[in-house]
């Protein structure tokens, strides 16, 4: 099972130093796109407020825990061999584990989300993967960093292409308003504990339900 990760390790290293962002193009290749597109015709995506510390900085849409396109996507990115290319990429300690979500938004009144920080639960290295088979205009990333006099920010990609984001203190990240159309996006995070194996079990062997607490949120 192999990701496409076409840009020298030098370059990502240098693209997210200096914008605390790595561009993937074409990360998902088609055996693992493919796959994930066919179950999520099917999955229902339910509303959910985003929040930190009790404040709701957004809202969209995301599929439950118990669904089984969630294990389908922590079965793809849990692997040894990315986590080293991402802390190579981002010059960070051995990561350990990926927890992550799918989120939809639309231009719904209401969705979107704000300005906030990941920086939470050992996270380290965030990941964002493009899944909108439908045309959508706004949504864009934004991030920035504690000494940024202007955000960085991600334009519309292709199907299955992805970004690295830098989670640190300091550094907060925001998606704009979709316009039109809807936004389905893979996001989560690379974190430093606990170890693959452990998360496997907790999200296999127990069952989604039994996934740690704050993976939950």
């Amino acid at each position: 099972m192999q990701f496409k990760i076409d840009q020298p390790l030098v370059q990502l290293k240098a693209q997210f130093a200096e914008t605390g962002c790595a561009l993937l193009p074409g990360f998902l290749t088609p055996p693992l796109l493919d796959p994930l597109l066919r179950m999520l015709k099917t999955t229902m995506f339910v509303p959910k407020n985003e929040t930190h510390e009790g404040v709701v900085f957004g809202t969209t849409s995301f599929v439950p825990l118990d669904e089984p396109v969630m294990e389908a996507l922590h079965f793809i990115l849990n692997r040894p061999s990315l986590f080293q290319t991402v802390a190579k990429a981002a010059n960070c300690p051995p990561l350990g584990n990926f927890a992550g979500r799918l989120h939809r938004t639309t231009a719904s009144p209401g969705e979107g989300i704000g300005w906030h920080n990941d920086a939470v639960q050992h996270r380290t290295v965030g990941l964002n993967i493009n899944l909108s088979t439908e045309e959508f205009t706004g949504g864009l990333f934004q991030i920035r960093g504690p000494d940024s006099k202007k955000p960085t920010e991600i334009k519309h990609s292709t199907l299955g292409d992805a970004f690295l984001f830098r989670i640190d203190h300091g550094w907060e990240h925001q998606l704009t308003p979709v316009e039109s159309g809807e936004r389905t996006v893979a996001v989560g995070w690379f974190r430093t504990e606990p170890d693959w194996q452990t998360t496997t079990r907790l999200w296999f062997d127990a069952g989604m339900n039994c996934a740690p607490r704050e993976e939950r949120i």
